[in-house]
């Protein structure tokens, strides 16, 4: 399942309870690396993986984040 939740005004305490809820069950975040407050990330599970999204090259980083991911629940 896919969730796009918005950072906010900026400020760590200023998200929404649902944000930080949705945040907090992650599996995996993709975030605008210049648009959002890199401390929400605390919200996050340390088991949940996090790519920071920076230009075109979102998907190719995606693929192989994730098949990197699948191959090693696989063993």
């Amino acid at each position: 399942m896919v969730k796009i939740i918005g950072a906010g005004p900026g400020a760590k305490d200023l998200i929404t309870v649902r944000g930080m809820r949705v945040l907090q069950e992650a599996d995996g975040i993709i975030y605008a690396g210049s648009l959002v407050n890199e401390e929400l990330l605390e919200y996050a599970k340390k088991e949940c993986k996090k790519l920071k999204a920076t230009a075109p090259a979102v998907k190719e980083k995606m693929e192989e984040k994730w098949k990197t991911t699948e191959s090693k629940s696989s063993r």
